[in-house]
């Protein structure tokens, strides 16, 4: 098969790439840095230079593929990140309509089960005709632990608008992309759902296993209050639409919608191999080699 991956040589595209060309594909990976080629090129694949914004560029690159994967970058520099979503979602709509692409599989997330302006982005793609299309809907990301090395190291905590005792789902990038690349290999008709969790529990104990793996057995995780996190998102330069989009996305984990939303759909769910013990090691290797306050 031809497919065409978006997503450059990200957390999930890489590894999903990989996969593809071990398994005999030819694998189109789209990114916007042409310094990109030669990493591209050592994995198998093609790489097709050019941004997500340019209608043109991705239906040609998605024309005589049979099947794409595609998802939405988070863009800091959108003011609106949902509006910028629907203008990408929106050109991915055109591009496959035009190509002919007859399979289709969006990163989505858990969340729009329970907000509705993210139903909207899997909503867009639906309208599509006579194309098989499956949203994929993971939980809170592993690498997303590494974005609070810094905040470990200065201040020995984990902080988020959710936190302690609230249980989260947890997905491994290379899960969610064994998990694209079996729907590829296995298209379904119409329209799916399938949600990817690797490891549940409560913040506290992901805090402890990470803590563990680095040393800082007493490590936790805390909750700050929406308005105060929205405040350090816009102090660090984030615009106040887009900060509240992110707190918006984070406060139903909080409220415990997160795993009440996975056992909805528990037929739906992919139970993924990699467990957070398995990823404090590769996060135990990125923190120490992470320079101290």
């Amino acid at each position: 098969m031809k497919i065409v991956i978006t997503g450059s040589l990200g957390n999930i595209s890489k590894p999903l790439a990989t996969k593809l060309v071990s398994g005999g594909h030819s694998v189109i990976v789209v990114s916007s840095k042409s310094e990109r080629q030669r990493d591209i090129a050592a994995i198998g694949a093609k790489g097709a230079i050019g941004k997500l914004e340019d209608v043109e560029f991705l239906t040609s690159t998605f024309a005589g593929a049979d099947a794409v994967y595609c998802m939405m970058p988070m863009n800091l520099k959108e003011a609106d990140l949902i509006a910028y979503f629907k203008k990408i979602g929106d050109n991915y709509v055109f591009a496959i309509d035009k190509a002919g692409i007859k399979q289709v599989v969006l990163l989505s997330g858990w969340a729009t089960g329970v907000i509705g302006a993210y139903q909207d982005i899997e909503n867009i793609f639906d309208d599509l005709s006579d194309v098989a299309v499956t949203h994929i809907r993971p939980g809170y990301f592993y690498s997303n632990f590494l974005d609070s090395i810094k905040t470990i190291k200065e201040r020995g905590l984990i902080a988020a608008t959710f936190g302690g005792e609230d249980r989260i789902v947890l997905s491994a990038p290379s899960d969610i992309a064994d998990a694209v690349a079996d729907e590829i290999a296995h298209p379904n008709n119409g329209r799916n759902v399938r949600y990817v969790a690797s490891d549940e529990m409560t913040c506290n104990a992901a805090a402890a296993i990470l803590g563990a793996a680095i040393g800082r057995p007493d490590l936790k995780w805390v909750t700050v209050a929406a308005e105060e996190m929205q405040k350090n998102m816009e102090t660090a330069g984030l615009s106040p639409k887009l900060a509240s989009d992110i707190v918006e996305m984070q406060a139903p984990i909080h409220k415990g919608l997160m795993p009440k939303e996975f056992a909805r759909h528990r037929s739906e769910v992919i139970t993924g191999k990699v467990k957070l013990t398995d990823f404090a090691k590769e996060f135990a290797e990125v923190y120490s080699k992470t320079g101290d306050k």
